[in-house]
């Protein structure tokens, strides 16, 4: 479903609005007033997780990340994430020096255990099987889809082994607790194919799109910029897409915020939640010598601020320049570094 600009917009986010908040009365969310269970001892957790998965040459994983669910989901029975790092050799020596991970929920003391991602051999023919496959924790934690911390979700990113370039895989998901079933499900999964042309998933955590999922991936063809599509919670607790469209942030355009925040302008007035002349959106992540705010070609600017790469246009009003080598996935590094130049 795709979203275009104006009443119809406004009108149609506010049926969607209703029926994501039937998850209130669906139960989909914990209830405040259920007591949760009592969580176990982590280390019993995580010698659960160690005994379930394969050893190699009588090495053991290793346990590299623990996170209590039973509490911030009251859940009926004890939950926890757990994320392991294979003992086992990479399958490129040359390009990484750990084995892949496995992510695990694990019911009180039972394990369910994943580490290989999805294949997608129709959109990447030829990529190798540990392209797909986790070898980096990049974040696991409870987010919130409601205000006041209501509604929360579990977050995972991970990134594959790393190509020569350093590109690697990234696969964001979100999983729901179902207190009827007691059990968590994926409600949504993105894989981005690569991580070094700024393409990237993110959860909204604050104002009036909490709780959405923001997509970005580069289009194939001229000229190149993004393909943005925004994901809704549906009131089944699956996310669905509402919105759809080319954006005006180019690849390589100079501009150093995220495309998620340059876009979220266009983003929210085709979802009927910004106009033309309102205060421009606060970017989740704002360079510290970001300035003004501006609106330049139909995206967001720091005004003040622009990097040189590829063969970005940096207009005269854009007092602080850096060239920096061609590939976007140092902007963050970039842009430290302007900050540090104007100190």
């Amino acid at each position: 479903m795709v979203f275009a600009s104006g009443a119809s917009s406004t009108e149609m986010r506010s049926k969607f609005a209703i029926g994501c908040f039937a998850l209130l009365v669906a139960g989909s969310v914990p209830h405040r007033a259920a007591a949760a269970a009592t969580p176990l001892p982590q280390e019993k957790v995580e010698q659960a997780v160690i005994d379930a998965l394969p050893t190699w040459q009588g090495k053991k994983p290793q346990v590299i990340d623990y996170l209590d669910l039973t509490q911030p989901f009251a859940t009926t029975s004890p939950w926890a994430l757990v994320v392991a790092q294979d003992s086992g050799p990479p399958a490129e020596p040359d390009l990484e020096d750990r084995g892949p991970i496995a992510i695990c929920l694990v019911k009180a003391l039972t394990p369910l255990c994943s580490g290989t991602s999805r294949l997608y051999p129709t959109q990447w023919p030829g990529a190798p099987s540990w392209y797909f496959q986790p070898y980096h924790l990049l974040e696991a934690r409870v987010v919130y889809a409601g205000s006041g911390r209501s509604k929360p979700l579990l977050l995972a990113a991970t990134c594959s082994g790393h190509g020569g370039d350093g590109n690697c895989n990234i696969e964001t998901m979100l999983y729901q607790y179902e207190r009827s079933r007691d059990r968590f499900r994926e409600v949504i999964a993105n894989s981005s194919g690569g991580s070094n042309n700024n393409q990237a998933a993110r959860f909204v955590e604050h104002g009036s799109l909490q709780g959405d999922m923001i997509v970005d991936a580069p289009t194939d063809n001229a000229p190149y910029g993004y393909w943005i599509e925004v994901f809704s919670q549906h009131r089944s607790g699956r996310y669905e897409r509402i919105l759809k469209y080319r954006s005006h942030t180019g690849y390589c355009d100079g501009n150093p915020l995220p495309v998620a925040d340059s876009e979220m302008p266009e983003i929210m007035e085709r979802l009927g939640v910004w106009k033309l002349g309102d205060p421009l959106p606060i970017p989740m992540h704002e360079p510290s010598d970001c300035g003004r705010l501006v609106m330049r070609h139909g995206e967001e600017w720091c005004r003040n601020l622009c990097l040189r790469y590829c063969r970005s246009n940096c207009s005269g009003e854009v007092r602080n320049t850096l060239r920096v080598p061609a590939s976007p996935r140092i902007a963050t590094m970039a842009v430290e570094r302007i900050a540090a130049m104007s100190n």
